[in-house]
């Protein structure tokens, strides 16, 4: 039976933590494990973490425009049934090359789940828009975070563990859904009625320049999640353990200003969107012309908690946005584009850096990142100074 009243907030946090949790015991371990028993190189596992990465891309695209045109709740229910399948597989199956194949599905329907769930935001009617997805970025980042820090105790008795924790967390997340999934979202009659089956010009060139604004700073994050660990370690020789320890700072610093951000609900004021946008993507630039003069991990943690600053503020107010431009009947749509950026910029972020370095050096790669971020901000600028004040806003019911 359906349920009234729109998506229950904490039913949809919860969904969004045990999906990354579950999918973090997957990914951070899929180089280790190729380059170890799997006996691959290093350059047979960046091309599967490309695969992966698009993947996620691709399944969080079809799974947005699905949203529009299906019952959503079936969407969310068949797409977790399927992962909870392909767990079942990699914890009896993960050689070679089958491993490989069980993770380009694994990736698909993670990105399938993660899109529905972004879309699904966008049906909770009791607190704003704009609270939801920053509550949504924090526990996405949360569950990641504590599945990594859990995932090195596990990996050391097997593999196999890992597939098994991630098993039982889809089935909780099953009964997540079963219970509170199944709701009223009669937006899915609108197209055929009254409802808006494209967006106003301006609305559109917005909502398009923020998603490539945000694949853009994923291209650049991106190197920080690769390319700076061989920096560190190889050509500054820094211990492992400190890159690592950036990445403790990085999930610390996010947990306390979302809480801070939605405790005191700074995100809510008028111009709090757009002082949140411009300065976390300004945040992000400053971060990358601090790097080439970074020798130490005094310097790197600086470099940390300034673009971690710009993460925490940009990030979770692209989905937001994009979510007030967008009319009921096409949200999934762009919800499932905005889901599916971070993927694409992984995916692309690592192959470009590497040439770079190759072709030139570190410092033109701190150098290209920081020009490429605030190529990105004058431009979205540009956008939105010239044409917010021509678009469409659209709520609940429209």
């Amino acid at each position: 039976m359906k349920k009234t009243g729109g998506m229950s907030i904490k039913a949809l946090l919860m969904a969004s933590l045990i999906n990354n949790f579950a999918f973090g015991f997957i990914w951070p371990i899929i180089t280790v494990y190729l380059n170890g028993p799997l006996h691959q190189t290093l350059i047979t596992a960046g091309w599967v973490m490309l695969m992966v990465a698009f993947g996620q891309a691709f399944g969080s695209i079809l799974s947005g425009r699905l949203f529009d045109r299906f019952e959503p709740y079936h969407l969310m229910l068949y797409g977790t049934l399927a992962m909870i399948g392909i767990q079942i597989v990699l914890i009896f199956v993960h050689g070679w090359p089958f491993y490989v194949i069980n993770l380009m599905i694994a990736s698909f329907l993670n990105g399938w789940i993660m899109a529905i769930i972004n879309a699904y935001g966008t049906l909770v009617r009791s607190h704003d828009g704009r609270y939801v997805f920053n509550m949504l970025y924090f526990t996405n980042n949360f569950g990641m975070v504590f599945a990594t820090a859990l995932m090195g105790l596990i990996y050391p008795h097997g593999i196999t563990w890992l597939f098994i924790g991630s098993l039982v967390l889809y089935l909780l997340l099953l009964v997540n859904v079963r219970f509170n999934f199944n709701i009223e979202a009669s937006f899915q009659t609108v197209k055929d009625a009254m409802g808006v089956n494209k967006l106003p010009v301006w609305n559109k060139r917005i909502v398009f320049g923020v998603i490539l604004g945000l694949i853009v700073l994923w291209i650049a994050y991106a190197q920080w999640q690769g390319n700076l660990s061989v920096y560190m370690t190889d050509n500054l020789h820094l211990p492992l353990w400190q890159y690592s320890l950036l990445w403790t700072i990085n999930g610390l610093l996010i947990a306390v200003i979302q809480l801070i951000i939605n405790k005191f609900n700074l995100g809510s004021g008028s111009k709090a969107m757009w002082i949140q946008i411009f300065g976390g993507i300004l945040m992000f630039g400053c971060a990358f012309l601090i790097l080439p003069f970074a020798k130490n991990f005094t310097g790197f943690a600086f470099a940390m908690i300034v673009t971690t600053l710009g993460e925490v503020t940009a990030f979770p107010m692209i989905p937001a946005l994009v979510n007030e431009l967008t009319p009921a009947n096409l949200k999934g749509r762009y919800q499932g584009l905005v889901s599916a950026a971070p993927s694409i910029g992984r995916a692309i972020g690592p192959l470009l850096g590497g040439m770079m370095i190759e072709q030139f050096n570190y410092k033109i790669l701190f150098d290209s990142g920081a020009g490429l971020v605030f190529v990105t901000f004058a431009i979205l600028v540009y956008l939105i100074s010239k044409g917010y004040r021509h678009t469409q806003q659209f709520t609940e019911g429209d």
